[in-house]
């Protein structure tokens, strides 16, 4: 009989192990574990839950709260003990209804994953893809028409344009983003006016492309520029890394020019929400990622 109880700082690595069991021990020569930076700033700023059976963490689920979006950023169980019902259990405490509250995640690729958040009232909206290119060339791709011009991580403005595109107040992320992994916050100008604001982490390594940096989030006040802006950054972020990763929604206006300049599709997952509306326009911002969106 399986605990479903809040985690504790103690049971976080084993929290880690259930994950990196998941998602990478399965390949043909996995990398080493990495930091789990990330789950200890959702544990910090969010919520944790795990499933204990006999005294041995099988698994655990994690979600933040950003204003009034609840979002499940982790769902994972040891690979033996999957199928058996922890997943529900553990979705059950980590994610509940709550009114007024808004719940959403990115599933994996995994029918099994799509079938549990749609039971749990979450409806698949758009694909999600993530992009990779290495070895990029970037003084051959055409300019995007807008100027980049760094600023602070902590400029008011930024948080207030990255509030009312993203659909949440989160100032907590963009300093981890900062702090964790190197984010370089830039606005994008045309003729002087600023059209919109984004990220590009330099330290957002995964475990098996540890020298990789990642674009987002990126945001527009005008989906007409959303694609210069997010060519912009990937750019810039090409000359600064061997690779480079984009994540977006499929209905994102960048994702065909980005596959046009030579970026791979490395994974597709899948936006869940139970919002008739999302809380975001997906032709107008690309998240960091799929693990705090």
């Amino acid at each position: 009989m399986a605990t479903i109880r809040p985690a504790e700082e103690s049971d976080l690595a084993a929290a880690y192990d259930a994950f990196y069991q998941t998602e990478v021990l399965g390949d043909p020569n996995p990398p080493p574990p990495g930091s789990d930076a990330e789950l200890w700033h959702v544990f910090r700023t969010g919520r944790v839950y795990v499933a204990e059976i006999d005294g041995t963490i099988a698994g655990f689920g994690a979600a933040i709260a950003r204003g009034n979006h609840d979002y499940l950023t982790d769902l994972f169980v040891q690979p033996g003990l999957q199928s058996g019902g922890l997943g529900r259990l553990l979705l059950d405490h980590t994610l509940p209804p709550a009114e007024g509250r808004v719940r959403s995640t990115i599933s994996s690729s995994d029918h099994r994953a799509h079938a549990l958040y749609i039971r749990h009232g979450l409806r698949p909206r758009w694909p999600h893809y993530n992009l990779a290119i290495r070895g990029a060339q970037p003084a051959s791709w055409p300019e995007a028409g807008v100027e980049m011009r760094e600023t602070s991580p902590d400029d008011a403005d930024l948080l207030l344009w990255d509030a009312r595109v993203s659909g949440r107040e989160r100032p907590m992320d963009l300093e981890f983003w900062a702090r964790e992994q190197r984010a370089v916050p830039f606005w994008f100008e045309r003729g002087g006016r600023r059209v919109g604001y984004g990220l590009v982490r330099l330290s957002a390594g995964t475990l098996s492309h540890p020298d990789s940096c990642e674009v987002g989030p990126v945001g527009v006040e005008r989906a007409d520029d959303a694609v210069a802006c997010v060519l912009a950054a990937a750019r810039w972020a090409a000359g600064h890394a061997a690779r480079v990763m984009v994540n977006l929604p499929g209905p994102h206006p960048a994702l065909a020019p980005l596959l046009e300049l030579g970026f791979r599709i490395t994974y597709v997952e899948t936006f869940h929400t139970e919002a008739e509306a999302p809380y975001f326009d997906e032709r107008r911002y690309i998240a960091s990622g799929s693990t705090l969106l």
